[in-house]
């Protein structure tokens, strides 16, 4: 906006997209049949929410996971369906992923899934807003994101709210996830901070932004 319309900086202000957590509440305890057959899993859970799309980079997931697979027994569910899903299934096959990775296409409701997940992992390329890392902040998730430009790490800070790892690296993807599965105090200490972080940017604080920028031009005509 400042290149284009030459505002100057102390004119400009950024109101991030906010969430409802109430009904992300409500709605992350409806039933999903899928999930009724995780009530006996003893191992962890890994969530991965995107369209299975090359921009989405869900093969890096694919490629971190069989790290943590050969350290760490867990469960992958992928929520999401595009053109990329016959390559990810061929991969899958290819890595003996098959018992431990379930692509589960597309499901209106995700809150249920992201509720039920130890960790969940972003690994775009790049990003606006980011707001599924937010939707699964506001879940109880602890969030792995790739710091692709440019929303995670508006959303995450600097690794406060959840782990920035470097893109294309699958090694380091899997250290942050086995990180997060081996060490439950600081889990839940990242999911402590997550939770505020998604306070932070609710949906009241996104109104009150917005009447205070009003306020203002209307005081200052």
């Amino acid at each position: 906006l400042r290149q284009r319309f030459f505002t100057p900086l102390q004119r400009t202000v950024t109101i991030p997209n906010g969430i409802d957590l109430e009904s992300v509440a409500t709605l992350s305890r409806e039933p999903a049949s899928e999930l009724n057959d995780l009530e006996n899993v003893k191992i962890p859970i890994v969530c991965a929410i995107a369209r299975l799309a090359p921009e989405k980079n869900l093969g890096l997931l694919l490629d971190a996971f069989r790290r943590v697979q050969a350290r760490q027994p867990a469960l992958l569910l992928v929520l999401g369906d595009g053109p990329e899903r016959i390559a990810l299934e061929t991969r899958i096959v290819e890595w003996g992923l098959g018992d431990s990775v379930r692509l589960l296409g597309h499901r209106d409701n995700i809150y249920p899934y992201l509720r039920c997940a130890d960790v969940f992992i972003h690994t775009c390329q790049f990003e606006g807003f980011g707001y599924t890392l937010l939707e699964a902040l506001t879940c109880g998730a602890a969030v792995v994101s790739t710091d692709c430009p440019y929303g995670p790490r508006e959303i995450l800070g600097d690794s406060e709210y959840g782990l920035l790892v470097q893109p294309d690296d699958p090694a380091a993807l899997a250290e942050a996830i086995l990180y997060l599965l081996n060490h439950a105090d600081q889990r839940k200490t990242l999911v402590t901070h997550g939770l505020e972080r998604a306070r932070q940017l609710s949906i009241e604080t996104m109104v009150r932004a917005y009447e205070r920028v009003f306020i203002d031009l209307a005081t200052s005509a």
